[in-house]
């Protein structure tokens, strides 16, 4: 028999157990579809089947004062916009830019709109969603060249409207890497006043280890694999060509940034690149606080219409940002369990 892989945090072996509500979730949605393998589909296919398949998590999705969609041109491509105003009260408040999931190779504003809602609700601003172009037809650094069009221009408007507070940059796996490069672009250029806080959710921050997390759960019975991680990798950036800090930022300079919360999810095999960044942000001098989602998988936050943990946890993040925007010098828990 197998020695259990040991966290490398605890020193106690890495969790197994899925969430009993969870599972009994995926398993009513499965109920009278046919099976089918999305990661093994070419992209185009792979991205129509993740929005049809998260269309159907949305019978119960947090009502909105407004939605509004907004075009904008920049590296000669068209980036989609989509805001969501949770009421007309807080319609001028300094919004959060949100960079979705999806391995920099699929999802949209409508596959993480369970997200996008909650996360509006839960902070009570503004939050945009940002279509980012997608690899392999955009491969790095397009995602970050969008990006970086998004946030100068939402930069512009904040100085223009001489605003003294500065956005908050969010997102989860693929778009938690891309929000933490940018805000470590933005520090570099001269315009960290820009960003309030960070707010990461599961993401990829470095290469694949042998050992630790990728191991425990890299065989994917709990969605994400080593195998899927790769592919995404792989379409986004060849191997040969990953020495730019800006694909793995836990090998970039980190001091300087900006109080940043850190969801890690426990059946995960990213869940020790959230780790290893919490470490890397404290011992930077920045203002961090790290959660751990007990028993749930990477991506588990777009159950948050019908999984009370997920919409929780975005209430959490919320609250654990602004403390830590409020009180920066206050050092929090090391971990938050929930």
């Amino acid at each position: 028999m197998l020695e259990p892989t040991l966290n490398k945090w605890t020193g106690q072996p890495y969790a197994q157990r899925l969430d009993p509500a969870l599972a009994s979730l995926l398993e009513q949605q499965a109920r009278g579809i046919a099976k089918v393998d999305r990661y093994a589909l070419p992209f185009p296919e792979s991205r129509r089947q993740l929005e049809e398949m998260r269309i159907r998590t949305h019978a119960n999705s947090v009502p909105m004062h407004q939605v509004v969609d907004e075009d904008l041109s920049a590296n000669g491509r068209l980036i989609k916009l989509r805001w969501y105003y949770p009421s007309a009260e807080h319609a001028q408040c300094t919004p959060i830019v949100y960079l979705h999931g999806g391995g920099w190779c699929v999802g949209s504003n409508l596959t993480h709109d369970t997200v996008l809602r909650h996360l509006a609700r839960a902070a009570r601003v503004p939050v945009c969603g940002v279509e980012y172009s997608l690899a392999p037809e955009y491969p790095f650094p397009s995602a970050l060249e969008d990006v970086r069009a998004v946030t100068d221009f939402l930069g512009r408007q904040r100085e223009s409207l001489k605003e003294s507070e500065g956005f908050i940059l969010a997102g989860d796996s693929a778009g938690a890497n891309l929000a933490l490069v940018e805000a470590m672009r933005r520090r570099d250029e001269g315009k960290a006043s820009d960003l309030s806080a960070l707010i990461l959710y599961y993401g990829c921050y470095g290469p694949h280890r042998d050992g630790g997390s990728f191991d425990a759960y890299g065989d994917g019975r709990f969605g994400l694999s080593n195998q899927v991680q790769a592919r995404y990798l792989e379409a986004y950036m060849p191997t040969s060509s990953r020495a730019d800090w800006r694909v793995f930022p836990l090998e970039g300079e980190l001091r300087g940034l900006p109080p940043t919360y850190i969801l890690a999810a426990e059946l995960d095999p990213l869940y020790d690149d959230s780790i290893d960044l919490y470490r890397a942000l404290k011992e930077g001098g920045v203002p961090a606080l790290l959660a751990i989602a007990n028993e749930l998988p990477h991506g588990f936050l777009n159950q948050a219409n019908d999984l009370p943990a997920a919409a929780s946890a975005i209430e959490q993040s919320v609250a654990g940002v602004n403390a830590l925007v409020r009180q920066p010098e206050v050092q929090p828990p090391a971990r938050i369990s929930f």
